[in-house]
């Protein structure tokens, strides 16, 4: 009798059951979604777009010389809105929408009848992009994280201005929107504030591909129109295949496929 309480007392020593700790809680935690703000900026790289631009003309006439200017420092703000949980081990999934404001940019352009034509361009864009991120621990202090992601981008382009052959003057107005496609490649360094607000600084590339400029310029429903010479205007549907019977000339609609680059500082906060 004294050998067995001996025995159940030695397994109570030699074994002390242990507290569990709170599963429920950790899981929780990484569960939690994630808010923030984000502000950037940056440039457009050179393209197809400004290129095309340089053939703006206010005549198709071949015949008539045509010399144009375009003045864009091709700079950018935008401004953005985050939401994100995690997704597994060191993967985050969520969106980001945002919209994206262009510098003012614009074309003077004379003809020999003689003809001048100055317009100025107002461009935004907002977007809408599913997200999938990559984090790990850098230091102490900071981790890193990179994501991709890809969306639906929409460009609204305003134009004001003014035409003149010196003798009458001509109000120039439009506006026009397009529709596409744009993909987003980031990289960021968070450090955690307190337990639920972070700090973040990255750096971002993204392409934009809008297939074309549709709406209304100077009262009419018009698109700008690319010829096969190389010359631009904004012209109706109607007008363009008239164009291209009178010319034998092939002319597509102008689109944008633009490369883009920047910075961003943002604020995220875990519910």
């Amino acid at each position: 009798m004294c050998s067995s309480s001996l025995r159940a007392e030695e397994e109570k020593t030699t074994h002390p059951k242990l507290k569990e700790l709170p599963q429920s809680k950790v899981q929780e935690n990484s569960d939690r979604w994630e808010f923030g703000a984000r502000f950037g900026f940056g440039f457009r790289g050179p393209n197809r777009f400004d290129q095309n631009l340089d053939g703006f003309t206010s005549n198709l006439d071949p015949r008539i010389p045509s010399q144009t200017k375009v003045h864009n420092t091709r700079g950018m703000t935008q401004g953005e809105f985050i939401a994100r949980t995690r997704f597994g081990e060191g993967f985050k999934v969520g969106f980001i929408a945002g919209t994206r404001t262009f510098d003012n940019f614009g074309i003077t352009n004379i003809t020999s009848e003689p003809f001048y034509t100055k317009l100025n361009f107002q461009m935004d864009s907002v977007y809408f992009l599913g997200m999938v991120w990559q984090e790990g621990r850098l230091n102490r202090y900071f981790r890193w994280e990179t994501g991709l992601g890809l969306g639906y981008a929409r460009a609204a382009w305003l134009t004001s201005g003014y035409a003149t052959d010196g003798k009458s003057y001509y109000q120039q107005n439009g506006d026009m929107r397009g529709n596409g496609l744009e993909f987003r490649l980031e990289g960021a360094l968070n450090t955690q504030v307190n337990e639920n607000v972070t700090l973040s600084f990255g750096a971002f590339l993204s392409w934009i591909n809008i297939t074309s400029f549709d709406g209304s310029f100077n009262g009419s429903t018009s698109s700008f129109y690319v010829r096969q010479d190389g010359r631009v205007t904004p012209l109706t549907d109607s007008n363009n295949q008239s164009n291209i019977l009178l010319t034998n000339q092939y002319s597509r609609k102008l689109d944008m496929q633009s490369a883009y680059g920047g910075l961003f500082f943002g604020v995220n906060y875990k519910l």
